[in-house]
């Protein structure tokens, strides 16, 4: 077939009708069942999303009317049933803690009849490793993973006096944690990290980790390095905030970029002008910067921060969120390195809000609550940001997106609220739905819809009626992709490889294909159409051969040769045409004229070749006589 070129009017109409629309985010996606429903749910989940999209929730459950911890894992986007992982211990369960790690990698704690307990979770690993006693008698523990699977987990233990804040370190290669020997709190006579004073780790790539607690109506920092303990903790309650002066402090809560040098804590703290603000500071080698106010309730306030979060990428970007006494949130944008002015994400919230907030390595941030005028109509919202580290200004929030699902009932606030980001801009939140009976543990967030691609395979000419296909993976970290081609407007195949060779031949012609990645949840993206160029016919030839077959005389060849037929030229044209007269002597014309130089029986062979490698050869068996 001819390879036609149309008009170009024509030609863009047809191209425009098959190119997608722009790649964009998807929806948020409303909240999907872990466990339940079941009168036996209490809730409490604490979640984490490694940075590769696995991660997990760990909850309370009932079970033979005790409360004990079950953990739901999170695998190619979809969670996996439940399991119970304090198998063994009849204490109640409480204040479960989970930190994730690429390839699957958790570690989780959490108290069991006043006891601290702990156990992980290898990559690939087909269950938990044994539990682990961390303390004999404890509480509010803490955990977090660096991006190479090293672990700590902070927790208050009952000391020879009073309370003391400890660590416990599980290497990047290891399945179990150490609890390291010496304290963290500065004065062995005082309670630390009890009740809102309740400690908080993070841990940056390189295993370096940071601590924070509230000790004697003080916030305090300390390092950890390995097995080593800071010799020098910071106090980050600060004296006075813009001349007004400070009180007691406490609900800290920190992060940490991949470089250890720095990382921002929050916390909580009460000024003379009779209310709670939230306070934010940030770390740099040794030393914690200037404060910086991350609530948007003034100064004197008008209401009484009641809990407060920060979340920081890889690179220092960040989001710091804060609940208040009258149910209002508000998210200030950690950018180059300062905090913007907190901005209101929900006046109108009349519950005493739960918050927590996260951001991935692309600088897609969110903030999520719980909201409502009064429980029976409480729901979880999410309000996302799109940080762009190439403008010098904080981007605004987004609009507000609820995320619980209405047919699964109210949202059970008392419940809480767990919350996790993968690198990607995939996010999770974790709550409770329903009453009685209908309890249900559920998850919605948000899922990226299959990222941008492009086909690899030329849009030079192909000599295969069967083109084999290929193009670039689509990216996406939950769950398979699945890849339908399409040529000339109709589907030929789907895959979940990166290529496809026709199952059918195709007309030699101009044709355009694109391919359409769709995930798990049926989100999808689509290429660029291209164009596909076949010509598969090999060129149509005929040889004469006239002169006189002797020694020594002219022997003459004429050769037609056309891509399709003779009478009707058409393809991708012809490229060469070789006259081998048999006898070492080659020509690569249409006309010759050769004389040879013996007797005997010679073949000759001429072969045309087209545009698209297409060959063809005729053979002709010459008797030159003396």
């Amino acid at each position: 077939m001819r390879l036609r070129h149309p008009v170009l009017p024509v030609l863009l109409a047809a191209a425009a009708a098959l190119l997608p629309a722009a790649a964009a985010r998807a929806d948020f996606l409303p909240a999907e069942p872990i466990d339940g429903p079941s009168a036996d749910l209490v809730g409490q989940p604490a979640m984490d999303l490694a940075r590769d999209g696995s991660g997990g929730v760990a909850y309370l459950k009932l079970d033979d009317g005790v409360r004990h911890v079950f953990v739901s894992r999170l695998a190619d986007g979809a969670f996996q049933p439940p399991e119970r992982i304090d198998g063994g211990l009849t204490g109640a369960a409480a204040q479960p803690a989970l930190a994730a790690s690429d390839g699957g990698r958790l570690v989780v704690a959490w108290v069991s009849g006043g006891q601290v307990y702990a156990t992980t979770r290898g990559p690939g690993a087909a269950g938990y490793a044994p539990l682990q006693l961390l303390a004999a008698s404890g509480s509010d523990p803490s955990a977090d993973m660096s991006i190479n699977g090293a672990a700590y987990v902070s927790f208050t233990a009952a000391g020879t006096s009073a309370a003391d804040v400890r660590v416990a370190r599980m290497p990047s290669n290891g399945t179990q944690l150490a609890v390291l020997p010496d304290t963290l709190d500065i004065d062995p006579a005082q309670d630390a990290g009890v009740g809102t004073g309740r400690s908080h780790v993070a841990i940056s790539a390189d295993g370096t980790g940071i601590v924070v607690w509230g000790e004697g109506g003080h916030v305090y920092a300390r390092r950890v390095f390995g097995d080593r303990i800071s010799a020098a903790p910071q106090d980050l309650t600060i004296p006075a905030l813009q001349g007004v002066a400070g009180g007691a402090a406490d609900l800290p809560d920190v992060d940490i970029e991949d470089d250890s040098s720095y990382a921002w804590a929050v916390f909580r703290q009460l000024f003379a002008d009779g209310r709670m603000h939230a306070i934010a500071r940030r770390l740099v080698g040794s030393q914690f910067e200037d404060p910086a106010q991350v609530d948007a309730i003034g100064l004197p306030g008008t209401a009484d921060v009641t809990g407060v979060d920060v979340a920081l990428s890889g690179r220092g970007e960040g989001l710091a969120g804060t609940a208040t006494g009258s149910g209002g949130t508000a998210g200030a944008i950690v950018h180059d390195d300062v905090f913007s002015p907190a901005v209101v994400l929900d006046a109108g919230n009349a519950l005493m809000s739960r918050m927590a907030v996260g951001i991935a390595e692309n600088n897609d941030a969110y903030a999520v609550s719980i909201a409502g005028s009064s429980a029976a109509d409480a729901s979880v919202e999410v309000v996302p940001y799109d940080i762009d580290r190439a403008k010098r200004t904080a981007p605004p929030p987004g609009a507000p997106v609820m995320i619980s699902n209405p047919s699964l009932g109210p949202v059970d606030p008392a419940a809480g609220l767990g919350f996790g980001v993968d690198r990607a801009g995939d996010a999770s939140a974790a709550f409770v739905q329903g009453t009685g009976g209908s309890r249900t543990l559920v998850a919605g967030g948000f899922d990226r819809a299959p990222g941008s691609f492009r086909t690899y395979t030329s849009s030079k000419l192909r000599r295969y009626a069967r083109p084999p296909l290929s193009w670039q993976p689509s990216f996406e970290l939950w769950g398979a992709i699945s890849y339908a081609v399409e040529v000339d407007g109709k589907p030929i195949g789907t895959t979940t490889a990166t290529k496809l060779t026709p199952p059918v031949a195709l007309a030699d012609g101009t044709h355009r294909w694109r391919v359409t990645a769709t995930d798990r949840r049926g989100q999808v993206t689509a290429t660029k159409t291209r164009y596909l160029r076949v010509d598969a016919t090999p060129p149509a030839l005929s040889v004469k051969v006239t002169g006189s077959r002797k020694r020594g005389k002219p022997v003459k060849v004429t050769v037609r040769a056309a891509d399709g037929s003779l009478r009707h030229p058409r393809g991708s044209g012809i490229a060469r045409v070789r006259i081998d007269f048999g006898d070492g002597t080659k020509v690569s014309d249409r006309r010759a004229t050769h004389r040879y130089g013996h007797s005997g029986a010679v073949t000759l062979r001429v072969s045309a070749t087209d545009k698209a490698g297409n060959a063809r050869t005729v053979k002709r068996r010459l008797h030159i006589r003396r």
